[in-house]
């Protein structure tokens, strides 16, 4: 098992490395299969069936849609009923309606032509069998080389038109992996799809946090001698410096509004917790405390924080109140503590710890009163980091139930893991996009 730490003590272990309620979405028992809502989901037509670039176009975005819906949890996909051929809407409904549908998605593609930008068009059609009426009728027009991201839009729009809730599909994830020999920053969508790498510092570089508009990641690297704080502008791909002062800077988490960053500082002293405020570069003190303050992540409202600290002896998680200052343990009943992650919904707090010194380290949950604990995963090897999804009802975490750090996904309840992407190396810090 590997030996436990703040995460003072993982960067200092990196030096070490080669160089080479009302709302029953909201809650943690998640959608019930009993009550999915049952969606017929024929094959998308190609608007030319004679080409194999728009049949091409029409099944992988069809693809996609549908991995999107089932990762959901809020459909029942019916699949075995007729086929939409781009005009017999009419004359299909019946026969998916006897098949249980309570509703049918029918979506036209049009692929690119030559000359000029090349553009994809869907024309999207979801109907209510029980009233026969059409109660989203869309046309996407999109650039042809992101017609995943199309895919993801008509996937978040379809949610929010039957469910009333955001969608997560145009979310991503961003983390560290050490596959090139160096620990760097990499980027992927909510389901692992379009993954690419952020920095080459040929350093270690570790705990990214994505921006709440998704225009802007904040990491620590070591490339400049110290471990500096970053922050880099994902459209042009370039980083400035946020916070170098001497000893660690470290990224917490963005407010919700995205100006404001809680940091871990050392300067050259005990770390402690800071907020910069990003517009201006004034930073204010939260803590003051001889020993280690860190892992810093905002409330929903901004008005509270929680954070590791071992001012009672082992790590333990504390929420810290923005207007009083005043600071309370939650975790009473935990031997050990790290990497507190705030759920948007505000209700709970995931954490990874233990109960007892021997128990491996797994993914908990407390509420934020610290009268409810639930643990997630129970010694699958290490499971560490959990980040929450946009809606609350999933979390990423890193796990080496296969024999090395992946990053994994699974529901809010602990059920239902899976590993988000393979590739090599070792991954961690997972943090997911607002």
């Amino acid at each position: 098992m590997r030996r436990p730490s703040l995460a003072l003590i993982a960067l200092a272990a990196a030096l070490a490395l080669p160089a080479a309620a009302s709302d029953v979405y909201i809650s943690l028992a998640g959608s019930s299969a009993g009550s999915a809502l049952p969606l017929g989901l024929p094959p998308f037509a190609a608007n030319d069936p004679s080409s194999a670039q728009d049949a091409a176009m029409a099944q992988q975005t069809h693809d996609v849609v549908r991995e999107d819906l089932m990762f959901s949890r809020y459909f029942k996909i019916l699949e075995d009923g007729p086929r939409f051929d781009g005009n017999n809407l009419k004359a299909i409904t019946r026969d998916w309606k006897l098949r249980g549908a309570g509703w049918v998605l029918t979506v036209k593609t049009a692929a690119p032509g030559g000359g000029g930008k090349a553009r994809l068009s869907l024309t999207v059609s979801l109907t209510n069998l029980e009233s026969g009426e059409q109660v989203f009728d869309r046309y996407y027009q999109q650039d042809a080389q992101f017609w995943r991201s199309l895919a993801h839009r008509v996937s978040d729009d379809l949610v929010k038109a039957l469910t009333g809730k955001t969608g997560i599909a145009h979310s991503q994830l961003v983390f560290c992996n050490n596959q090139t020999g160096h620990k760097e920053v990499y980027l992927a969508d909510y389901d692992g799809a379009n993954l690419r790498r952020l920095t080459t510092h040929r350093a270690i570089t570790l705990l990214p946090r994505i921006s709440p508009d998704r225009k802007s990641v904040a990491y620590t690297s070591y490339k400049d001698g110290n471990p500096d704080l970053f922050l880099m502008d994902l459209e042009t791909g370039k980083a400035k410096a946020l916070s170098n002062d001497q000893g660690l800077n470290v990224a917490g988490g963005f407010s919700p509004d995205g100006n404001q960053m809680l940091m871990t500082l050392s300067r050259q002293k005990h770390p402690n917790i800071f907020v910069k405020n990003i517009a201006d570069g004034s930073v204010a003190r939260l803590t003051q405390h001889n020993g280690v303050d860190t892992s810093p992540t905002f409330s929903p409202d901004a008005g509270q924080v929680a954070f590791v600290s071992d001012r009672s002896g082992n790590p333990q998680v504390y929420i810290l109140d923005m207007t009083t200052q005043r600071a309370r343990k939650i975790t009473p009943r935990m031997n050990w503590c790290d990497s507190p992650s705030w759920s948007p919904t505000g209700e709970w707090i995931a954490f990874a710890g233990r109960s007892r010194p021997k128990d491996p380290i797994d993914i908990f949950i407390v509420d934020v009163t610290g009268n409810q604990t639930r643990q997630l995963t129970r010694g699958e090897g290490s499971n560490e980091d959990p980040s929450w999804s946009p809606d609350g009802r999933f979390l990423a975490f890193v796990s080496t139930r296969n024999g090395r750090p992946e990053l994994f996904i699974m529901d809010a309840d602990g059920s239902a893991p899976h590993r988000l992407v393979e590739i090599p190396g070792a991954s961690s810090t997972p943090h997911w996009s607002r």
